[in-house]
């Protein structure tokens, strides 16, 4: 069996090497001319760090990592904290992997890679994949007018899958009407009492900021989270000692926030969506990477399982992901509204916080970080 993948993301390349692993030769298309990462950090949560150690990756990103002690909430207007959820050594004795923050990049890297430890994939970069169709005996597509052919073709294609909206006919991706500012800070810059040994979530009306360490704590990635279009976020959802973080960005890279509606078809005969080519969400449950890392698990698993009939391997994948996948997309809503509100609904929500145990607040996720690769 020869399955095609287009696109060498995060998604292409962990499907790449969980099929390869399996015994199943992949072409890996790529459309870009050079291989690079855009944006900035990405949390790895259990879930996916366990599919990445399963899949012998894990050493090849350990030095860039850091394992954030735990997950520290505070209100953006005084820098109250308001809660501490526990990572650390409590993350893995509860979900046997840990929690874990890396540069996109780095983590890239690290299953190119891998991705090139395996004879069964072969990369090919500046290959963008079109008119695609069925055959008796597999699935037919071009690569640059060139003609290739594979038993099944998976679309890695992220956001703005062509795929997605050419082959299978769905819309483009909606707006979630809010923007990312990112930027990465040297740890030198940082200001006190901002850490790096733990992630930060701050609170705001109208919007909220995320910090955590990367490149091995060289650096701290920073985003804000709110409406609006400017190049700098605006002010006022925090207070001063947010403040102080975000007065030491001399530059942010703006980015508009969009999502992709799951509910739609991921699979049909021999094409499959995985990643956010089929599902692309908020990035307020910090879950996108991951789970385009669980996907390429239960794909490459359905493949191997129902090599005979990949069609019916590719609706296998789907029936298996999509409540999963669903229910994650409605938290990362969910949690935009949440950390986002204004006056008495945000003074509820800081009291509920304060009052609930750290053990509480991690047991409330361990629906998610507690799925592991079958």
């Amino acid at each position: 069996m020869r399955i095609a993948i287009a696109g060498a993301g995060i998604a292409g390349l962990t499907a790449s090497i969980a099929l390869a692993r399996r015994g199943v030769a992949v072409d890996l298309h790529e459309r870009s001319a050079v291989l690079e990462e855009v944006g900035a950090g990405i949390q790895l949560s259990p879930n996916a760090v366990m599919v990445l150690e399963r899949l012998e990756v894990f050493d090849d990103i350990a030095d860039t990592l850091v394992e954030p002690e735990a997950i520290e909430i505070r209100d953006a207007r005084n820098g109250a904290r308001l809660a501490r959820i526990p990572l650390g050594k409590t993350a893995r004795r509860r979900y046997g992997a840990p929690y874990c923050v890396i540069h996109r990049a780095d983590l890239q890297a690290g299953l190119l890679a891998a991705a090139k430890r395996q004879s069964a994939i072969r990369l090919r970069l500046d290959a963008p994949v079109g008119a695609i169709g069925e055959t008796p005996r597999g699935v037919a597509f071009n690569v640059k007018s060139e003609p290739h052919g594979a038993d099944a073709l998976i679309a890695a294609d992220g956001l703005r899958s062509a795929i997605r909206t050419e082959h299978f006919g769905h819309p483009g991706p909606q707006s979630l009407h809010r923007a990312a500012w990112r930027t990465t800070l040297p740890a030198a810059a940082v200001p006190s009492p901002i850490g790096l040994d733990a992630t930060g979530l701050w609170l705001g009306p109208g919007g909220h900021l995320v910090h955590y360490p990367v490149r091995g704590g060289q650096n701290l990635n920073v985003v804000v989270i709110a409406t609006g279009t400017g190049d700098t976020p605006l002010p006022e959802p925090f207070g001063r000692e947010a403040r102080r973080l975000i007065d030491a960005v001399d530059t942010w890279t703006p980015w508009p926030l969009f999502g992709v509606d799951p509910t739609l078809e991921w699979t049909r005969g021999r094409v499959a969506l995985i990643g956010d080519a089929a599902h692309a969400m908020a990035p307020s449950a910090a879950q996108g990477g991951a789970q385009a890392i669980e996907d390429s698990w239960v794909l490459a698993a359905a493949l191997a399982a129902h090599g005979d009939d990949p069609a019916a391997a590719l609706e296998a994948y789907e029936r298996t992901r999509r409540s999963r996948v669903e229910r994650v997309v409605r938290e990362a809503r969910q949690n935009l509204g949440i950390y986002n509100m204004r006056g008495l609904p945000a003074t509820i929500r800081n009291a509920v916080l304060r009052r609930m145990s750290p053990e509480r607040l991690l047991s409330r996720l361990d629906w998610l970080y507690g799925w592991t690769p079958q």
